[in-house]
């Protein structure tokens, strides 16, 4: 095998990924080896970039969901070793109203017959999706938690830990409420509304925290532990991170853990909403 193969075999197994994976879920700023980007006609010819079928969220009424998007640009666009500004505009398949474009830079590596692109941009911008759930307890911080989000994505830590940090602790009496609601539809003891009544009167996270300790019910507890105590644990560790990696670590775990929070309120509401259903149903079937 001479060197030219053996490098392109060794770039393509190791680095090369798909240009629809890249477009889709690859954050901006970071050249990529794309296996696909181009298509040759003949040996003599240049390439030509493809236009692949994405599969991307589609927040449209019609669809709120992932749906097939196409690029309706028919003018061909061609590669060379030179490094090209090319703008994607891609429509949803489904609804034909929502749009999403891309800027990239991208060129065609002869050495090893493969592409190379950096995602400059994206609009709308670049990050992935936020259940109804999570937004139901974010409230109008949810800019915020995706900016986080993003910084996550990225490997950004110190800065994703900084937002979501925000987002918890403005977010601080809206949480509260939403707990006081599970609480009061499942009948816990008078005293634990009376806590949490407290809590939503400090000013600070942690005193909050520490009032509604036991206060909660067995269905929003995660793995037995209090899901506010866990997310003030790493707020105060995230105090002490010094570097990208246990940042982002922590990070990580507040969003999980809101998240979670958020999920484990909407399910114990509607659960409690279908007993009530069904205990109505019976005694009106009498």
């Amino acid at each position: 095998m001479n060197t030219a193969a053996a490098k392109k075999q060794k770039f393509t197994r190791i680095q090369s990924i798909k240009f629809e994976d890249f477009l889709s879920t690859y954050p901006p700023g970071e050249v990529q080896a794309i296996g696909n980007l181009g298509v040759i006609r003949s040996p003599s010819s240049t390439p030509i970039l493809i236009k692949p079928r994405l599969k991307l969220y589609c927040p449209n009424s019609v669809c709120s969901g992932v749906r097939f998007f196409d690029s309706y640009q028919t003018k061909k666009v061609t590669l060379s070793e030179k490094w090209s500004r090319i703008f994607l505009h891609y429509s949803c398949a489904n609804c034909r109203t929502h749009s999403k474009i891309f800027a990239i830079m991208a060129r065609w590596n002869t050495d090893i017959d493969e592409g190379e692109a950096i995602k400059v941009g994206e609009w709308p911008p670049f990050g992935p999706k936020v259940s109804a759930r999570v937004i139901s307890i974010l409230g109008e911080n949810k800019d915020l938690f995706l900016m986080g989000r993003r910084a996550e994505i990225q490997g950004l830590g110190i800065g994703a830990l900084a937002y979501y940090r925000k987002v918890i602790e403005n977010q601080k009496d809206h949480i509260i409420d939403e707990l006081m609601r599970v609480v009061r539809r499942t009948g816990s003891p008078e005293p634990y509304i009376e806590k949490l009544k407290s809590a939503k009167m400090e000013k600070r996270f942690k005193e909050a925290v520490e009032l509604i300790s036991d206060a909660l019910p067995q269905a929003l507890l995660i793995n037995g532990y209090n899901p506010l105590a866990l997310l003030d644990q790493a707020i105060s560790k995230g105090s002490y991170a010094h570097n990208d990696t246990d940042a982002l670590k922590l990070a990580t775990a507040l969003r999980r853990i809101l998240s979670e929070l958020a999920d484990r309120v909407v399910r114990a509401l509607e659960d409690q909403t279908d007993l009530d259903e069904a205990v109505n149903f019976i005694l009106q079937h009498d």
